[in-house]
């Protein structure tokens, strides 16, 4: 009698190359869109964090998220910024919500913030906001009769020190002389700050035009030699031209290089979903 024929056994056979490379491309693509969807649902409940943070009653729970908003220059943040530069009672608050509106550069809040130094009693807070609004303007030359006066208040040092360093980020030369000569005075309460912005817009311009200058550490007191150094730089380079070439050169951001840091600092956000 004749053996009954042995069925076939089923054999999973590996799908053709085309096939399989298909299918790899389907699941990629789906991963993909899944990570971009959960990487823009991440971004949004961290804005939404830091805007909660924002109204927390804890002064230093404001300014963490404040810092974080400056550092990200998260443009998102701009309507609750504008309340807390109109309303803000703590100092150390107000002050990090101007620089953070300035990181952002949100310039339709330059009234607000201006507007608040104004009023402001003389310390170094008012001051800072000061050049905050001077730098965010984008040298907007309605400031200068504000700065003008700001400079002749004698009764208001750190009001008259941030005045002439906002009319050098206006693009006015004439900041500079008023800068340094408020600079030199050993017993002014805002000596520091005006050293320091000495340091931060005059110092690139000497570098500019290749002119030697050693400019002091915070801890010692100025040589002679360098006032002498930095009179004689003045009197020769101190043009609108060069001031306002090194503010370009210093404040003015590509936005073609800006939307590459963006696309940068998306990827990298993009990158720890599939870590």
């Amino acid at each position: 009698m004749a053996a009954a024929d042995t069925p076939h056994e089923t054999v999973d056979r590996p799908a053709p190359p085309r096939r399989r490379a298909l299918r790899i491309l389907a699941v990629a693509v789906i991963l993909a869109g899944l990570g971009v969807t959960a990487a823009a649902v991440g971004d949004q409940i961290r804005v939404r964090g830091l805007l909660r943070a924002l109204r927390d009653p804890d002064p230093a729970t404001r300014i963490k998220a404040l810092t974080e908003i400056a550092n990200e220059r998260e443009v998102r943040a701009r309507p609750v910024l504008a309340d807390l530069l109109a309303n803000e009672k703590d100092r150390d608050v107000l002050d990090m919500a101007g620089y953070a509106a300035m990181r952002v550069e949100v310039v339709g809040l330059v009234d607000t913030i201006k507007r608040r130094a104004t009023e402001e009693s003389d310390d170094a807070v008012r001051a800072k906001l000061i050049a905050y609004t001077a730098r965010m303007s984008r040298r907007d030359v309605r400031l200068i009769p504000w700065l003008e006066a700001g400079l002749r208040a004698e009764n208001e040092p750190w009001r008259q020190v941030a005045s002439a360093a906002g009319l050098l980020y206006v693009g006015e030369p004439r900041g500079g002389p008023a800068l340094i000569a408020l600079a030199r005075q050993p017993d002014h309460p805002a000596r520091a700050m005006a050293l320091a912005e000495l340091n931060g817009l005059v110092g690139p311009m000497t570098e500019a035009v290749g002119w030697s200058i050693a400019w002091p550490t915070t801890d010692r007191e100025p040589e002679p030699a360098f006032w002498a150094g930095l009179d004689a730089f003045w009197k020769e380079h101190g043009t609108a031209r060069l001031l306002n070439d090194v503010l370009t050169r210093r404040f003015t951001r590509d936005p073609r290089w800006v939307e590459f840091n963006r696309l940068i600092h998306a990827r990298e956000k993009l990158a720890k979903w599939f870590e």
